[in-house]
């Protein structure tokens, strides 16, 4: 049923008002006689997004309803093709829609104009904006994306492009899914990955999609390879071809299934259009003869396969209109380039002609004045950068704001954005940042102020998220791991202890039990105190009925309108944070039930799926904040990509320092092939760093012209050292020149996240080097393996599980001395153990294959030797005893022994430069003096790395040691927060709040 049906059935303010009465969602269903999924849905819109009152009426000046006179010239251009240069604030799309108008009043069909833009949220403003004026014109025109408008081409066309039916479109996820399973056929050399292939295929796949960008097949692809090794010099420019070279062999492979899979992914959207029209004259003549008109929003977001596409649209440009800002390109990853604004009126349509408009509606004369002067001296950008301002001078300039390191500056932007309060609400104010990791550190440290803030952030990092992916691991989780989670949700807070909790979780772990075995009675789970009785018995109840196959949102739903209170106690409550968090519930309950079905058990198929989502950056679109949502009055956080196309009355910028803002340039982690891009000079490698350079530029140019009456820009002024740190070139480019030193606080508030838990290890702890390289890497990740005993893992990939049979493998063979262990005999123990386990069929034959490999590395290692068997590897560090568990201990001929690390995957910039190596180190020379400690990784060509610390060395590490001991008695159990090594974690949905109560254990 949909919106309209639901709201008829049952209106949402009737729903809501229902379930805080107290009813049910399933009581509410059996009163109408209406499905369960209908209620919920209406609920939770009702329950979850606020009903926000309308903005009180903006007194600010507005540009007048009329188009001025370069607006109205602009808009009334005819015939050849035109660009109109239109700057922050100058009224683009009311020129856009002038021109629409003027063009339907002058009896064009409303189907023949086209309306092109970037992003969804640019083409709802114009449909709106265009529906205001013409509304009967508005519903028959196309207004949309590239990107839908080529999916539409895709799907009208789809047999002239090869496919057997209309395609479906394949997101990234899926596309390494389908890699993944010929990945190993490739026998890739640079790219080659034997632990997990996502991070090689992710790269791979972007470098393919900026291919696509400048329509360029997998042909050309490895054309432009062979011709960069061809006039390779040197070793570097010879390696960097033959990694072009196997992407491409990627990228034929990648086409092969996708149209065997009959779909396209979001690459192909504009390539395949551009692919059709340049081949099928028919299609041609049709589309031109269809739209008569072309009009082109944000024409600076152009890539070429876009410009391709509008010149196969339009005959020469005929009566293709465009409206873009050089110096507002932010989108050179996906190819978009001032490059295509400067050939507009040359290469591309060289009939074109064009304007600018000059005057800027939207902000006080001090922050024009200031974005002007930066846009003088930018390396993007044709012509005169200055702009003129509609509104009469308010007397604040722009302000620079200093503090002392990072730690001062979310005390520096809350007082600054109280000090607004005076005549700004939070509503008006915005804090942009260049990237998501500082955004998510000041929500965090604003909302610990009591500073009101609108920000999604990583959807599934939130606390009131994970509290709820918690309870769904626990119907599918053998170890019960969401048990050791304190709820931030009141109405998931079961009052489970932390003690009972360890306790129930431990017994699991002893009993090996399956899946929902802490549900049940004794002795499926140990004997528990009445509280912690009661706590289970409630969670028992929150989930009762559902079992490993129950579908996430149904399970969701249930739970938060029928077995708790959670949604009707959000909806409840008025402040700020409660408000976000029902948001935050609502973009996820919307993610749950538009996932597709497949193999597995679905939560665990979800939840595994949330995990690539991380790992891929694929969830950024559910960090939109939902329009219901837009009015309430928190300060608003984002990106500066995110605010593109937006304005606030006061914008804060952070992190306006050297090194921060422009940060330097990294090299591609996957680089297209010398000659594909078009437009600049020099290698694919220069050519990135160029873009990187007027890419910056465009970030702080888009920032600072976000802003209606004030501008904020913030910097550090030492390190954490206490080394000056200096601010940005940026801020002088502005012609800001005065800084404001921020009042110094000393009364800082740690975080919560960071003290220490009430956790008492010992009397006397006993910890291996394997566990200290946790903590080390980890705190938090620590606490919950070795100390909470939750353990677990992600779920088994056939390469994970190939590494588990390897490992299994190398265990027996170092038990044996390398003299009674022939290559037969390793061979026959190999075939045995691979026909035991999972991988046993033929389709696995190539991770058989990699298996014989790493084995034969290894016992290729112990030739010559002889196995020594070695006393326990210990060492004391005060009252903590440390000991080195070695994989393999063998005897040179000369009678050298050699204590290994032997791990099956790749080595780390870090190897045999850890704190856990050291303590190896220690341990091992300890009881074997002389020994030579070495870290083994079968995954490498050059797999040995010696450890090696000097004497001067050790005794920095042992000064660590004593310091890291110390922290984890002291129950400090920090998490190091990474979207690169997070979603990894077997506690990442876990990971958070500890229930109450304190632990004694030993470890």
């Amino acid at each position: 049923m949909d919106l309209f049906g639901r709201e008829f059935l049952l209106p949402r303010k009737w729903a809501r008002a229902l379930h805080l009465e107290g009813m049910t969602a399933s009581e509410i269903a059996t009163k109408l006689g209406a499905p369960f999924d209908v209620v919920a849905l209406q609920l939770l819109d009702a329950l979850l997004l606020p009903a926000v009152e309308p903005e009180a009426e903006d007194t600010e000046v507005r540009p007048p309803k009329a188009l001025n006179a370069d607006q109205c010239k602009a808009a009334m251009h005819r015939g050849s093709p035109y660009l109109l240069e239109a700057g922050p604030g100058t009224g683009k799309t009311q020129t856009l829609v002038g021109r629409v108008s003027g063009l339907v009043d002058e009896g064009v069909d409303p189907r023949s104009i086209l309306v092109l833009t970037f992003s969804n949220k640019a083409a709802g403003e114009l449909s709106e904006r265009i529906a205001g004026l013409r509304p009967k014109a508005a519903s028959a025109m196309w207004v949309g994306t590239f990107h839908a408008f080529g999916l539409d081409l895709v799907r009208r066309y789809h047999k002239q492009l090869g496919f057997p039916r209309e395609p479906r479109m394949m997101d990234r996820s899926e596309a390494i899914e389908i890699m993944e399973r010929e990945y190993l056929a490739l026998n890739l050399t640079h790219h080659r990955e034997f632990m997990n292939p996502d991070r090689p295929l992710k790269e791979m796949l972007t470098a393919i999609s900026r291919a696509k960008d400048e329509v360029a097949d997998a042909d050309r692809y490895a054309a432009l390879a062979q011709e960069m090794l061809d006039r390779a010099a040197d070793p570097e420019a010879r390696l960097a071809a033959e990694r072009c070279a196997e992407v491409a062999l990627v990228f034929k492979k990648y086409e092969e299934l996708k149209l065997a899979a009959c779909a396209v992914d979001f690459g192909d959207l504009v390539s395949l259009p551009v692919k059709l029209l340049d081949s099928d004259s028919e299609a041609v003549s049709i589309l031109r003869a269809t739209y008569s008109h072309v009009l082109v929003d944000e024409y600076q977001d152009v890539n070429r396969s876009s410009v391709r596409l509008l010149q196969r649209l339009t005959d020469g440009g005929k009566n293709l209109w465009a409206v873009g800002d050089a110096r507002q390109a932010i989108y050179r990853f996906r190819g978009a380039s001032s490059f295509n604004m400067s050939r507009f009126k040359t290469e591309d349509f060289p009939s074109g002609t064009g304007d600018r408009l000059r005057l800027n509606y939207r902000s006080t004369p001090e922050i024009v004045g200031a974005f002007s002067n930066f846009g003088a001296g930018m390396q993007a950008g044709t012509g005169d950068a200055s702009l003129k301002a509609y509104r009469q001078p308010s007397g604040v300039p722009p302000e620079h704001v200093t503090f002392g390191d990072n730690d001062d500056e979310a005390n520096a932007l809350a007082d600054e954005i109280l000090r607004h309060l005076h005549n700004f609400d939070f509503r008006d104010q915005a804090v942009l940042c260049p990237g998501n990791d500082r955004l998510n550190r000041m929500g965090r440290e604003l909302e610990r102020r009591g500073i009101p803030v609108l920000y999604l952030g990583n959807l599934f990092e939130r606390p009131e998220v994970k509290d709820l992916l918690s309870v769904l691991s626990l119907l599918v989780d053998r170890r019960a791991m969401g048990l050791v989670r304190k709820a931030s949700l009141q109405g998931l807070s079961t009052g489970l202890s932390l003690a009972g909790a360890a306790s129930v979780v431990g017994h699991l772990r002893q009993t090996e039990a399956g899946p929902l075995a802490w549900a049940g009675a004794s002795p499926s789970r140990p004997t528990l105190d009445a509280a912690d009785t009661d706590a289970i018995c409630r969670l028992v109840s929150m989930l009762d009925g559902f079992d490993t196959n129950a579908h996430p949102w149904s399970v969701l739903a249930h739970v938060m309108l029928d077995r708790t209170r959670t949604a009707a106690l959000i909806a409840s409550t008025e402040d700020i944070s409660s408000r976000a968090m029902g948001v935050a519930i609502w973009q996820l309950m919307g993610f749950l039930r538009a996932q597709r079905s497949g193999p597995g058990l679905p939560i665990q198929r979800t939840l595994d799926a949330i995990r690539r989502l991380i790992q891929l950056a694929d969830e950024r679109d559910l960090r939109q904040i939902p329009l219901a949502a837009q009015g309430i009055n928190a300060v608003r956080l984002m990106t500066i990509h995110g605010s593109k196309g937006l304005e606030f009355p006061v914008v804060h910028i952070m992190g306006l320092n050297k090194g921060s803002m422009p940060s330097t340039a990294r090299k591609p982690a996957c680089p297209v092939p010398d000659g594909m891009i078009a437009g600049g000079e020099g290698g694919t490698i220069a050519l990135a760093a160029a873009d990187h350079a007027l890419e910056q530029e465009c970030l702080l140019y888009v920032a600072a012209s976000r802003a209606r009456d004030r501008l904020q820009l913030y910097s550090a002024t030492r390190m954490a050292n206490g080394n000056r740190r200096n601010p940005s070139d940026f801020i002088a480019r502005l012609g800001v020149t005065a800084a404001r030193a921020a009042a110094p606080r000393m009364d800082r508030e740690p975080d919560p996240e960071e003290g220490p838990l009430p956790i008492a290890l010992g009397p006397a702890i006993k910890i291996t080097t394997a566990q200290l390289d946790l903590y080390d890497r980890c705190p938090r990740r620590f606490l919950y393996t070795h100390v909470l005993g939750v353990g677990g893992r992600r779920t088994a990939t056939t390469m994970t599980t190939m590494h588990d049979l390897v490992r299994t493998i190398v265990t027996e063979i170092a038990a044996t001395d390398p003299s009674d262990m022939s290559l037969g005999d390793v061979e026959e123990l190999l075939a045995q153990r691979w026909t035991e386990g999972p991988l046993a069929g033929d389709e696995y034959r190539l991770h058989r294959e990699l298996a014989a490999l790493l084995v034969q590395r290894f016992v290729a290692m112990r030739a010559g030797t002889s196995r020594s068997i070695s006393p326990s590897l210990r060492i004391g560090i005060g009252t903590t005893t440390v000991t080195a568990n070695a994989d393999d201990v063998i005897m040179t001929p000369r009678g050298q022994h050699i204590v290994r690390m032997v791990r099956t995957g790749h080595q780390s910039s870090k190897t045999g430069q850890a704190l856990a190596d050291a303590a190896f180190q220690m341990a091992a020379v300890n009881s074997l003096p002389g020994s030579t400690v070495e870290t083994v990784h079968l995954g490498d060509d050059d797999h040995t790395t010696k450890v090696e610390f000097d004497h001067r060395a050790l005794g920095k590490r042992m000064e660590k040691l004593a310091e890291v001991l110390a922290a984890i008695e002291g129950g400090n159990f920090t998490p190091v927060r990474s979207d690169r090594t997070c979603p990894f974690c077997p506690a990442f949905f876990t990971c958070g709040p500890v229930p109450d109560g304190s632990l004694q254990k030993n470890l």
